[in-house]
């Protein structure tokens, strides 16, 4: 596509964060990296891997927007520590965290900017509401030819085959923030790792601590990957760290709630 019919990101960073687990993973990866490249312009993206070796490979793309940082890990993935080394790396006034496994529509990515450089009602803004899952030939064939526009015209309220909702309404997956009120409150909680728990955590503490957090009514859509349920997912974390956290923030005293910021933010240093 060229570059003028293309939607303008205004030149802001994009964290992802990503562990090859599988090859399903991996091509979800490979094929969200391409709708980008093929969708946007005015972007840079910074892609943070951590494992034991690095596997991602820069010349299947040859895309000059992407920056490949790895971070030796052979523990839990660290996806918080990753997006919060993302921000220390950026320097765009809003940044975008994004998963390696979803798509969201490329006007509601666009408003997100726009509102977060020049509205006054925002902070953070997630670019959907409820998540549908694409399986089978439909996720297939958009990962032959990543154009959003074989997404946009999923109705909701009908779900085609190979479809169906995941999420009703979700917090994390693609998420705008201001960057200095990410970093105010804290960014990513790095004492939780692996998967689950981060994105709840982080919107309750940063609701405690002010930040106008809100979401556009529209679908993100998710890529397949593993299983078409999360309760594997909630079972993976119940009675640890990931699950209390979220739950400890609203039985916090305020002054606690901005102690925790504090200390969190100092990763970023005078960032």
């Amino acid at each position: 596509m060229a570059e003028a019919n293309k939607t303008s990101l205004r030149d802001i960073d994009i964290i992802v964060s990503y562990r090859e687990a599988n090859e399903e993973r991996r091509e979800n990866l490979y094929t969200v990296l391409a709708h980008l490249g093929r969708t946007y312009t005015d972007y840079r993206l910074w892609l943070l891997e951590a494992a034991a070796t690095p596997s991602f490979d820069w010349r299947r793309l040859d895309d000059p927007h992407i920056r490949h940082v790895f971070v030796p890990h052979d523990g839990p993935f660290p996806k918080s520590m990753l997006y919060n080394t993302g921000v220390r790396l950026a320097r765009s006034p809003v940044i975008c965290f994004h998963d390696a496994d979803s798509i969201a529509m490329p006007w509601a990515m666009r408003a997100c900017v726009d509102a977060l450089l020049e509205g006054p009602d925002s902070d953070a803004l997630c670019p959907y509401w409820s998540v549908i899952n694409i399986a089978g030939a439909l996720k297939q064939d958009f990962m032959a030819d990543p154009d959003h526009a074989r997404l946009a015209v999923i109705d909701p309220k009908n779900l085609p085959e190979d479809a169906i909702v995941l999420y009703p309404n979700a917090n994390g997956g693609i998420v705008f923030f201001k960057r200095g009120e990410y970093i105010r409150v804290g960014g990513y909680n790095a004492r939780l790792e692996g998967w689950g728990g981060e994105d709840d955590e982080l919107l309750r503490r940063a609701s405690r601590l002010g930040v106008r957090w809100h979401s556009m009514d529209v679908p993100l859509f998710h890529l397949h990957h593993d299983s078409a349920s999360r309760q594997e997912q909630k079972e993976s974390i119940r009675d640890t760290q990931n699950q209390r956290a979220p739950e400890a923030i609203v039985d916090m005293t305020q002054d606690e709630v901005e102690a925790l910021a504090r200390e969190l933010s100092g990763f970023f240093g005078g960032n």
